[in-house]
C-alpha cells in the first residue's frame, strides 16, 4: 500500500470518528436539554385516556390573572402532538373563576362537566390541575359545576386540589392503592383513644387526608375484622367534610356544623384529638386546624380553645 493511500486511509477515519464524536455529543446534548427543562408544560390525556403528558409551554404572560387565562385557553386548543387530547372538552366551558389571596384558585365549570365520571374525569381534572398549579401564586384548585362543589363517586365534596393530589398514570394496577391508615376512635369509656390500624385499598386520586377523615366518620363499626365492643365513634352523625387542604405541613379541615354536636359518651378532648392524632399520622400534616362551615369558631362546647392549630396529643392515647 503507497504512503498516499495509507495516509488517505487514516484521514478517512478520522473523519469517521469526528463524526462519530459530534453525533454522540450531539444527543447527549438533546438529552441533557429534556432532562434539565424547567419552563412550563400544558397537560393533556393520552388518546387512549391513561395517563397525563405535558408539552412544553413558554407563557407571553407574567401577570398571575393573565397567566391564568393564558394556560386555560392553552387547555381548550388541540395539542400539537397528534397522540394527545386537550384537558377541556369541546362542550366544556368555564363560566368564571376566583382567586383568594392565600391562592385558592376555584374554578366554576358549566353543567356539561357533569357529564364525565371515572377515569376520563380524573384524567382531564388532574391535567388541569398539574397546568394550573404551575403558577408560583396558586396553591391549590377547586372544581364547581353548574355552581355545586364537584363530589366524589361517594358524593363526598372533592375540595381543594394540588398537582399531588394525582398520579400521572390510571392504568388498572395504579388506579386503586392500598395503604394502611392509623385511626383514632375512642375507648369504651369515652376518655381516652386507642389507635387501630386500618388497612384500605382506594382510589388514588383521593388525598390521603381526606380518606383517613372520612374513615373516622365511618367509625370502628366500618371496619373489618375489628371488634369495635371496646370502641366509640368519635366523630357525630351527619358530620361531611366542606374543605381538606395541606399547607406548609398544617392540615386545614372546614367541616359542617354537625361536628360541634359532640357525642355525649366521648369527652371533648377525645372528640378532638381522635382527628388531629390521626391526621398527624400522616408524613406531610404537623398540626391540624378547624373551622366550621368556612367560619374560624374560638370554642369548642363553649370551653375548650379551638381556634388555634392542634397538634398531636399522645398523653390521651391509651396503651
Amino acid at each position: 500500500m503507497t504512503d498516499e493511500r495509507m495516509h488517505g486511509n487514516v484521514f478517512k477515519n478520522l473523519c469517521r470518528l469526528l463524526l462519530f464524536s459530534l453525533l454522540i455529543f450531539s444527543l447527549a446534548a438533546c438529552g441533557r436539554g429534556k432532562r434539565d427543562y424547567q419552563g412550563y408544560y400544558i397537560y393533556c390525556t393520552d388518546t387512549n385516556e391513561t395517563k397525563v403528558e405535558g408539552e412544553e409551554y413558554v407563557p407571553k404572560s407574567e401577570d398571575t390573572d393573565q397567566l391564568i387565562r393564558e394556560f386555560l385557553k392553552q387547555m381548550d386548543r388541540e395539542p400539537e402532538n397528534i397522540s394527545l387530547k386537550k384537558a377541556i372538552p369541546e362542550n366544556v366551558k368555564l363560566d368564571e373563576y376566583t382567586m383568594n389571596s392565600e391562592g385558592n384558585l376555584c374554578l366554576y365549570w358549566t353543567a356539561s362537566y357533569g357529564n364525565y365520571t371515572g377515569i376520563s374525569e380524573i384524567l382531564r381534572r388532574a391535567a388541569i390541575v398539574k397546568t394550573l398549579c404551575q403558577i408560583p401564586a396558586v396553591e391549590t384548585v377547586e372544581f364547581y359545576v353548574a355552581g355545586q362543589p364537584l363530589t366524589d363517586s361517594n358524593m363526598n365534596s372533592v375540595g381543594f386540589m394540588t398537582s399531588d393530589s394525582f398520579i400521572d398514570n390510571t392504568g388498572e394496577e395504579a388506579y386503586t392503592q392500598t395503604t394502611t391508615l392509623m385511626v383514632y376512635f375512642s375507648n369504651k369509656s369515652g376518655t381516652k383513644l386507642k389507635k387501630v390500624p386500618v388497612e384500605t385499598t382506594y382510589d388514588a386520586t383521593i388525598p390521603l387526608e381526606q380518606l383517613a377523615v372520612e374513615q373516622l366518620i365511618d367509625g370502628p363499626a366500618s371496619i373489618k375484622k375489628i371488634s369495635d365492643t371496646e370502641l366509640q365513634k368519635t366523630i357525630p352523625e351527619g358530620t361531611k367534610i366542606n374543605k381538606i387542604s395541606v399547607k406548609e405541613n398544617t392540615c386545614y379541615l372546614d367541616l359542617s356544623d354537625d361536628f360541634m354536636d359532640k357525642r355525649p359518651d366521648i369527652s371533648d378532648n377525645v372528640a378532638i384529638y381522635s382527628v388531629v392524632n390521626t391526621l398527624t399520622e400522616l408524613p406531610n400534616i404537623n398540626k391540624v386546624q378547624f373551622s366550621i362551615e368556612g367560619e374560624q369558631v374560638m370554642l369548642y362546647n363553649d370551653y375548650v380553645g379551638f381556634g388555634e392549630p392542634f397538634e398531636v396529643n399522645l398523653d390521651i392515647v391509651q396503651e
